[in-house]
Parts: structure tokens; sequence; C-alpha cells
């Protein structure tokens, strides 16, 4: 079961959306010989970096708190963008390591 609040589902769409365009591209290039993990690799690794920066700018608001003069009530602005209760950009920095980790077990295998 996924759980996600606010915009946290792009932490899924956006890699597998991105894999289906490598893809894509590799097959229309005739380029399916290559070792798979360099494809998904590069997913991670520029899914990761869209992620961060969507995350931050979605997430910008969402910690802002007004408070009512007259009453003095506060009310929280916006919705945490999160995805199994972890704010989406904090999943930008695990897309680039899963990249990185994928791009060196390709050169050393």
């Amino acid at each position: 079961m996924i759980i996600w609040k606010g915009f946290g589902i792009l932490n899924i769409v956006i890699p597998g959306i991105l894999f289906v365009i490598v893809s894509a591209i590799l097959s229309s290039l005739g380029l399916k010989s290559i070792d798979s993990r360099l494809p998904l690799a590069f997913v991670f690794i520029v899914s990761g970096v869209i992620i961060w920066h969507l995350g931050k700018a979605l997430n910008a608001k969402s910690g802002k708190v007004l408070v009512d003069m007259e009453t003095g009530e506060h009310y929280r602005m916006g919705t945490e963008h999160s995805l199994f209760f972890i704010p989406m950009h904090y999943w930008g920095p695990v897309g680039l390591v899963l990249g990185f980790i994928l791009t060196v077990a390709t050169i050393f295998t």
C-alpha cells in the first residue's frame, strides 16, 4: 500500500515516466544490447534531481503558519507533500544514491 500526501505520489510517477521515455529512446536507436543498469541509473539520477527541486518548491509554503490577529488562532498553510510520511524533497537524494550505486556496480562487474 502506498501512502502519500499532496503531490508525494510524484516520487513514483516521475521515475516511471522517465524510464518509459529512456526505454523508448534506446529502443528507437537500437541500443538494446547495453547493460540495463545504466539506463536505470540515469533515470534514478535525473529523477532524484527533479524530485529534490520540485519537492523543495512544493513544500516551501507548507510549513508557514498564519495567525488571525482578531482571534489569535493559528492556521497552517498548505499541505505537506510526502511519500510514506517522508517529505518529498528527501526522496531526491535517495534516487541519486541508487543511481550512483547502479553506476558503480555496472563499472565493476
